[in-house]
């Protein structure tokens, strides 16, 4: 059934797709409702696709031992909200999910499959091309945004 796209049609990521874009999107996305504090998925959990957060937030994050310390702490990654995409890392690598994700608080997210992604490829090439754009843009975005996060931390201990 397809699912209502619409709070990501005037999105500025998005501004060059087409309305048939949209409907193939529309009958590939499966609307997934999460409770709040609900794992969408883990780290080091096969990657089985990739996601758009519909409405709420989702936090992305990552199990690390401090130094001295014996137990795990959440490092936080991120939170995203409406619009935003996660888990495209292991969709374009194959390898493992590189962190958490899990919803917090009530969440509406919408999820393309590895296979259904493979098949929208090889059926409308154009429309996988201009995602694979978006998700190239915020790759780059995120790595200009940790690259700057290096920076302060080589700034405040040095």
């Amino acid at each position: 059934m397809p699912v209502d796209l619409s709070i990501y049609q005037s999105a500025l990521p998005y501004r060059g797709f087409t309305e048939e874009d949209w409907t193939v999107l529309s009958n590939a996305l499966t609307e997934v409702p999460v409770k709040a504090g609900e794992v969408i998925f883990k780290e080091n959990a096969p990657g089985d696709g990739f996601y758009w957060v519909r409405s709420g937030k989702v936090r992305i994050s990552r199990q690390v031992v401090p130094e001295g310390k014996t137990k795990a702490q959440e490092q936080l990654l991120t939170v995203l909200t409406a619009g935003n995409i996660f888990g495209e890392m292991a969709l374009i690598d194959k390898a493992a999910r590189s962190a958490d994700a899990i919803a917090d608080g009530e969440t509406v997210i919408h999820h393309i499959s590895q296979s259904e992604y493979e098949k929208l490829k090889k059926d409308y090439p154009a429309t996988a091309l201009r995602i694979q754009d978006v998700l190239a843009r915020i790759l780059c975005a995120r790595m200009r945004e940790a690259n700057r996060s290096f920076e302060v931390i080589y700034f405040l201990f040095s």
